[in-house]
């Protein structure tokens, strides 16, 4: 039986997907601009709301929600499929050193992998619960040893909700 996503008003969704084979492919600065631009563009584009993020150096978090009914699926599809481009354009640009590991094949040829095929989506039922998400993602720099505070992160939404700052994409804060 197939699980149902609910995407109208209201609904929103905690996201997380990962890098192709959990490789590091979002250490540099550049790669996790790349993600955190193509979400602003959805956000301008698609009426996709985001509540919070964080993008790690291997995958990457975001609580999104939308102003009417839209296919989250395909949202989803076309920020990786967008941020894949342009990723795999700049490591071919700093000719990356692990562009090899990234190689598969495929019916049309070699092709370079920046995700990994499928992700985690997780309907946030209420606000308890989004709170709850978004907290989490906010500490995961944190657990990872990448700074001591939360708010120290360049990469997440936190300083949003900490200090007011600008973070790249419109956030709608849940409190």
């Amino acid at each position: 039986m197939r699980r149902k996503v609910y995407t109208g008003e209201g609904h929103f969704h905690y996201v997380t997907f990962s890098c192709f084979r959990r490789m590091k492919l979002l250490d540099n600065p550049e790669p996790k601009k790349i993600v955190i631009d193509v979400l602003s563009h959805l956000v301008n584009e698609k009426d996709l709301i985001v509540v919070g993020f964080a993008i790690m150096p291997d995958h990457v978090h975001a609580i999104l929600g939308y102003i009417e009914e839209k296919d989250h699926s395909v949202i989803m599809q076309e920020w990786k499929r967008w941020s894949s481009r342009f990723i795999r354009k700049y490591l071919e640009e700093i000719n990356y050193p692990h562009l090899k590991e990234l190689k598969i094949n495929t019916n049309s040829g070699e092709n370079v992998k920046i995700w990994e095929r499928k992700y985690y989506d997780f309907n946030l039922y209420s606000t308890k619960k989004a709170i709850e998400k978004l907290n989490y993602m906010h500490q995961n720099p944190v657990r990872a040893g990448l700074v001591k505070k939360a708010e120290e992160y360049e990469w997440s939404s936190c300083r949003f909700y900490e200090r007011k700052l600008e973070v790249g994409v419109e956030i709608r804060a849940l409190m």
